[in-house]
């Protein structure tokens, strides 16, 4: 993940925040760093203040959105000043949000990682509905240990014998079969089987990997074939785990 760049001359919460929640992050605290640091770098996110001694942060994002011509990478404010004329300032020259200091750190956290989906889903258009189904109907029949997945059928077999599996169900195996032996993120999972619909989330996926694992075990591999793997995602393996 990009890091995302901080723009304070004195506040350091939110680069504490993010870095307690392991994100990535470049602190710098006057906007002529920050203009030089943008040239030369990238990042996933700007959060920046208002005033500094050198520029305003209006001033950076007309910067970041003119003159280096980066319409994508999202920018936020996140200001002591509180009056509307200042946030809507802020939002006309480029900004995509603006927070009011003192600020709820959940909230903060909430508004990044939405910023942060929407910037993926730009940069990286999801997969049109029922491409993915077309791409593994032209798939050859599967088979790992006692099951068998016919792509075309969008079927799965124990033995032989046909296993239910939901539409959803049987994606998410495809997809993960598909990736064997490499983890594949939450997000992507969302991203690709999902395309982010705003009605899911990671519960979600929680819940189709609980029932896919348990139909997927077996007497001979009584763990199954998914392996969790911690603080990343989910991996289709035939390895003991």
């Amino acid at each position: 993940m990009l890091p995302i760049l901080i723009v304070d001359s004195q506040d350091t919460a939110a680069v504490n925040l993010l870095q307690q929640n392991s994100v990535p992050t470049v602190h710098l605290k006057n906007v002529n760093s920050a203009c030089e640091w943008l040239q030369k770098n990238e990042c996933s996110l700007i959060i920046s203040e208002t005033a500094f001694n050198d520029h305003t942060g209006f001033y950076l994002v007309r910067f970041l959105r003119r003159t280096l011509g980066d319409k994508l990478t999202p920018f936020m404010f996140v200001s002591d000043k509180r009056a509307v004329k200042w946030r809507v300032h802020g939002l006309r020259s480029g900004a995509n949000d603006y927070l009011c200091k003192p600020y709820n750190h959940e909230e903060l956290l909430a508004r990044i990682k939405a910023h942060l989906r929407v910037a993926k889903l730009l940069k990286n258009p999801p997969v049109k509905k029922n491409e993915i189904d077309e791409t593994f109907s032209a798939l050859p029949p599967y088979t790992f240990g006692e099951f068998t997945v016919n792509y075309q059928q969008f079927s799965l077999t124990l033995n032989g014998k046909p296993v239910s599996l939901t539409h959803q169900e049987f994606r998410l195996l495809a997809y993960l079969i598909a990736h064997k032996d490499v983890a594949v993120k939450k997000d992507e999972l969302l991203d690709r089987l999902w395309q982010y619909d705003i009605s899911v989330g990671l519960r979600t996926i929680y819940t189709h990997l609980s029932w896919l694992r348990e139909k997927l075990k077996c007497e001979t591999k009584p763990e199954g074939y998914i392996k969790t793997v911690r603080q990343v995602g989910y991996m289709f393996t035939e390895e003991p785990f």
